[in-house]
């Protein structure tokens, strides 16, 4: 009897894994309302997470919804908005019967839903595709728990694991093919991570490109204690269509300029060692309402952020080619085999071999 039922919701499933990107900070869900084996409507939630799925779904169904059943990949929101909650839509609809993939762990929802639909009889069953939802949505439910945003690490390396060469002489380590798959990877993240250094060596632009064409600009944290950064820098042209937030622990002349520019700068103390604390950095971001970012930096913050267990996910692009002892190292002082990690997916794009992890 379940295979019926999981066929309608892994097809929101498929639904809600297109859209992935477009919800933040919102995790992204999949709805179908069905009756007498026929799909009367189909819903993704709306793009920067407004309205929820189900109330897209409901819209569409219209009448028709009345003793249908709803196929969900997150528990419906208790939460309130203008035309009431989820789940308050849900009981008004006349939908009977409700498959709910996961429950939701925002303390707003958190089985409260799931309790009002019950206890105002509609059949409600939770828990068929679960892992589906937990994959999907992973750095939802993580940024909750973990009270920061998702952390993932994206990195293209020599086979002797060296990010540039010494003097950083070359730009490019990957191939076109690695670096079109590290764009779908930004695509799929909230904002990008970087330090001052990076910004200065590279000079990167951080854009989403398909085709060599801009499709996004993402948000850009920059870590830049003493304010170093370049007026002249790729990251600070055309800021108008973007947003650039800095930490840093400098007032100056410069700290006025960059605002003026249309920066957004956060003061911070530093710590003895005269850096600024990381997690206190990612606390703030994530009362920002941002909960998943890329990381794009060097070795040196890779290592920190190893080391203060502040890593969810590595993505790792390793060329066929050794640079040498003189290259400078993705992890100070470690090999990447030192690491306790999930290993997802190995894979080839053209000769590099392409590494997703996730952290134990």
């Amino acid at each position: 009897m379940n295979d019926k039922h999981i066929k309608y919701l892994n097809e929101a499933h498929r639904l809600a894994k297109k859209k992935f990107g477009s919800t933040f900070p919102n995790p992204v869900v999949g709805c179908l309302i069905v009756k007498n084996n026929h799909i009367l409507s189909k819903a993704v939630t709306a793009p920067e997470g407004r309205p929820h799925a189900e109330e897209i779904a409901m819209k569409k169904a219209g009448q028709k919804s009345k003793g249908a059943t709803m196929y969900v990949t997150l528990e419906p929101c208790f939460h309130k908005s203008r035309n009431g909650s989820c789940t308050d839509q849900i009981l008004r609809s006349g939908i009977k019967k409700i498959y709910i993939a996961r429950h939701d762990p925002d303390n707003r929802t958190n089985k409260k839903s799931i309790h009002k639909l019950v206890k105002n009889n509609i059949s409600t069953v939770v828990g068929l595709t679960e892992e589906k939802t937990n994959l999907l949505n992973n750095f939802f439910f993580k940024s909750l728990e973990n009270k920061r945003p998702y952390i993932k690490v994206k990195m293209a390396i020599s086979k002797d694991q060296k990010i540039a060469w010494p003097n950083y002489d070359s730009k490019w380590i990957s191939n076109s093919k690695s670096r079109e798959y590290a764009h779908k990877l930004r695509y799929s993240s909230q904002a990008i991570f970087t330090t001052v250094k990076t910004i200065s060596k590279d000079n990167p632009r951080f854009t989403v490109r398909k085709k060599n064409k801009i499709i996004k600009h993402l948000p850009v944290i920059i870590i830049d204690n003493s304010l170093k950064i370049s007026l002249k820098s790729n990251i600070l042209k055309n800021i108008s269509k973007k947003r650039v937030i800095i930490f840093t622990s400098t007032k100056n002349t410069k700290y006025e300029l960059l605002k003026s520019l249309g920066c957004e700068i956060i003061l911070l103390k530093k710590m003895k060692n005269k850096q600024l604390n990381l997690k206190t950095i990612f606390k703030k971001i994530f009362n920002l309402k941002i909960n998943n970012i890329l990381v794009e930096s060097g070795g040196l913050l890779f290592s920190n952020l190893i080391k203060d267990k502040l890593l969810d996910e590595i993505h790792l692009f390793t060329a066929p080619f050794i640079i040498g002892n003189s290259g400078k190292p993705m992890i100070i002082g470690k090999k990447i085999e030192e690491l306790k990690l999930k290993e997802i997916i190995n894979k080839k794009y053209g000769k590099d071999i392409y590494q997703f992890f996730l952290t134990k």
